[in-house]
């Protein structure tokens, strides 16, 4: 799973009518660096902040990011992750 996380497509209403694209990159990689649990977790803050454009992201990093995502993000964030925009 490919994700830019310096240039996340999200809505910012549930209509989803209003779009908009935003760096996200330094806000997860802290937020999984400072709530994450594990050596994974670390892993995955330092892949995320050290990306540039795509962050290609194996299928257990994608779950994890999510696992997280889904307890820790608002919700037109985790959409965005999902691919649900």
């Amino acid at each position: 799973m490919k994700i830019n996380f310096e240039q996340l497509r999200v809505y910012n209403n549930i209509a989803k009518t209003r779009e908009l694209v935003v760096n996200v990159k330094v806000q997860v990689a802290d937020s999984i660096y400072q709530s994450g649990i594990g050596i994974a977790a670390h892993a995955l803050a330092l892949k995320i902040y050290n990306s540039t454009g795509d962050c290609e992201l194996t299928d257990d990093e994608y779950q994890l990011l999510i696992s997280f995502a889904e307890r820790h993000f608002i919700p037109m964030v985790i959409d965005a992750l999902k691919g649900n925009n």
